[in-house]
């Protein structure tokens, strides 16, 4: 029996299912959580399915729920977009009686007594794995959760610049778009801003670059606080002012987090694996598109010879 075929027999077996993701969410989280929610209840409307975990300004439309510890009790729990015990948003995925993690990334989990982890980073997003399950059980999707899924991979992709499986993508990107996604609604909220957010990110404009053509940027308390951004929006948010740049091969932006005591790093990189350097340090994501928590700005300093000497490397074998 598949593992999509035992998930999909989870599902059907629980009264209750609760949807977690990771903290500060982008919209692949957000996409694959909601959108997995949302195909549950119309196609089982009996069930009780919740969704929970913080708020940023990605949720788009949708609203968590605010549910007891008593909800979970005989409960299946499933994690979209993360496998990481420390950056699951809501830890109270552990009182339920199954678990199910769905992640694309390469990272193993560190999540005890999980019932099935699915895993598989040949999907570009969580959001696509997610498609891809709803079309092997042929399941009926809203425009609403049609909206979520395909934002989820139209984000997570770069808008289809970071690619595993190009056919495999494409393919359920056409499939989900059946079900009359609200692209422009969408493509308004994500890709369009307001005027002081468009004039404060000339706060985040420059940058430092390594002897081997790494860009970074360190962005300090005072500095977040100056700007009046969310923290996801200068973390994440800034990472590619760096990007597009045919002498940087590597680009990463460092945010100090300030009310947990660490440095959110944000790594990027054109045609360079840099993902084991973001494990090295905890993190993990895709090939060339991730990120880790640092404990200081020192740590910093360590990433930033690594990928400066994973940049020399790079150079050196392509001259």
């Amino acid at each position: 029996m598949s593992i999509k075929q035992k998930i999909y027999d989870y599902i059907k077996s629980y009264q209750t299912i609760i949807i977690h993701r990771h903290l500060r969410p982008d919209m692949d989280a957000i996409g694959s959580q909601y959108g997995l929610a949302l195909t549950i209840k119309e196609n089982f409307p009996g069930k009780d399915v919740y969704v929970v975990g913080d708020v940023n300004d990605m949720v788009y439309q949708a609203k968590m729920d605010d549910i007891p510890n008593e909800r979970y009790q005989n409960a299946l729990a499933i994690i979209c977009d993360v496998a990481v015990s420390r950056m699951v948003s809501d830890e109270r995925y552990a009182l339920a009686k199954d678990l199910i993690i769905i992640d694309h990334h390469q990272n193993d989990t560190d999540i005890e007594s999980v019932t099935l982890f699915y895993r598989d980073s040949t999907y570009a997003s969580a959001s696509e794995m997610i498609v891809d399950f709803i079309k092997q059980f042929h399941l009926r999707v809203t425009p609403e959760a049609a909206t979520y899924l395909y934002g989820g991979m139209v984000t997570d992709t770069g808008r289809f610049l970071y690619l595993n499986n190009a056919s495999k993508t494409f393919e359920l990107a056409s499939y989900i778009t059946n079900f009359n996604p609200s692209f422009q609604d969408f493509y308004d909220f994500i890709y369009t801003e307001t005027l002081q957010k468009r004039l404060t990110k000339n706060l985040f404009s420059s940058f430092e670059i390594t002897p081997n053509n790494v860009a970074y940027r360190k962005n300090d308390a005072e500095l977040i606080q100056k700007s009046g951004l969310e923290f996801q929006a200068i973390s994440r948010g800034m990472v590619n002012q760096m990007a597009g740049i045919k002498e940087i091969p590597i680009w990463a932006n460092f945010t100090e987090d300030v009310e947990n005591n660490l440095i959110v790093g944000e790594f990027r990189a054109r045609g360079i694996v840099i993902v084991d350097i973001a494990k090295k340090y905890g993190g993990g994501g895709h090939n060339m598109a991730c990120g880790a928590s640092l404990k200081d700005w020192d740590e910093v300093e360590l990433v930033l010879k690594d990928l400066d000497e994973r940049a020399k490397e790079y150079a050196k074998n392509t001259r």
